[in-house]
């Protein structure tokens, strides 16, 4: 075990980490945490809320502190360096009760990213994959600008542009709720596809360098964005045996979502040359997520899996990963499980890496 341990710390330390998927920018904006400063969240199983919070209380799910907290403590610059995370992609997504200011609201996300940056000498905006390369060679660690939903794009693409100029270089079309691109992933909801709107944005991606991320995207829709895109995609964050289970029933999203053809749409993603994100949201434990990654790994191969973390409070985190820094110990749990050492550093980074060379287009901001 100790020869285990060793050889999977030393592999951790040369490779090149990134994780798909945060919601960090969320409360930095909101003005409750820095990027630059860990911080400690009460314990679950101790904290009680202030006030009565019941399951039905609006946005609750049942979930009192992560309500309450969100991803706090879960993500920092400090976890980063610990966890050696190489880069780690932050999220802009705007809430249901935002969306009537959804422009200006991730334009306060972007500057505060760009914020976090300046005041930060151990961290940077990645846009380049020379950015990542420089950053893993100094020690130090960056973010990749992601917008989850197009809302604040509005009807002109021109937007998306401007976007790209401030570092943006990965998308998706919707989170859960439709808009006016696509649909999203709703419950119980007879959804449709992509408009054409949301076909021509994937072809501006495509032109611009950035990644397609489709992990929200509805069934139709799936299958319409991985038709219509040119170059590889993402699917930033999902489990892949809750979401693209090999039959319907082994789902327990099934029949809220539409998880058929699971195999199918495993295979699209494979022939595209896109990245699954294996999430640790909801995972029980290590095992539990690396069940998650042997899956992908199993059905399509070891060149189509990575990290999109997606931690969104301690409740809802795996037994062994409850923040960013704790990754080295899935690494060591891969190398346990017998896992290559070209199979362990593709899925920490090496296979998203393969994306970014043949999207983005190395122009910098």
């Amino acid at each position: 075990m100790e020869n285990v341990a060793l050889h999977a710390a030393e592999l951790h330390k040369r490779a090149i980490v990134i994780d798909c998927h945060s919601d960090i920018l969320m409360p930095v904006t909101d003005g409750y945490v820095r990027l630059g400063k860990q911080v400690e969240i009460p314990d679950p199983e101790r904290w009680k809320p202030p006030f009565e919070m019941t399951e039905s209380s609006a946005g609750n799910r049942g979930w009192p502190l992560s309500n309450r907290f969100g991803c706090i403590g879960q993500y920092s610059i400090p976890q980063f360096l610990a966890g050696g995370m190489t880069a780690q992609v932050c999220a802009i997504f705007v809430k249901d009760h935002q969306l009537e200011n959804a422009l200006r609201r991730s334009l306060e996300m972007i500057w505060w990213l760009h914020r976090e940056v300046e005041e930060n000498d151990d961290f940077d905006l990645v846009t380049t994959v020379a950015d990542i390369h420089r950053l893993k060679c100094e020690g130090k660690c960056g973010g990749i600008l992601a917008l989850e939903g197009f809302e604040p794009i509005g009807l002109d693409l021109k937007f998306l542009d401007i976007f790209y100029k401030l570092g943006m270089r990965m998308a998706g079309l919707a989170h859960n709720r439709r808009n006016i691109f696509s649909d999203g992933t709703q419950h119980h909801v007879k959804t449709g596809g992509l408009t054409d709107l949301g076909k021509q944005a994937i072809k501006r991606m495509n032109e611009l360098g950035i990644v397609v991320d489709v992990g929200h995207l509805n069934q139709v829709g799936y299958w319409e964005a991985l038709e219509t895109t040119e170059a590889p995609v993402v699917l930033s964050h999902r489990s892949p045996r809750k979401f693209f289970p090999l039959r319907s029933e082994d789902s327990l999203f099934h029949p809220a979502y539409d998880v058929s053809r699971g195999r199918e749409r495993l295979e699209v993603l494979a022939k595209n040359g896109g990245v699954f994100g294996v999430f640790l949201f909801a995972a029980e434990d290590i095992d539990d997520v690396v069940a998650d990654i042997e899956y992908v790994i199993d059905t399509i191969g070891p060149d189509h899996v990575g990290l999109g973390s997606d931690l969104y409070g301690l409740e809802k985190a795996p037994v062994g990963l409850e923040d960013i820094s704790r990754i080295p110990v899935l690494t060591e749990r891969l190398v346990e499980r017998g896992h290559s050492d070209e199979v362990i550093l593709k899925f920490l980074g090496g296979n998203y890496m393969h994306v970014f060379e043949q999207v983005w287009k190395d122009r910098g901001i």
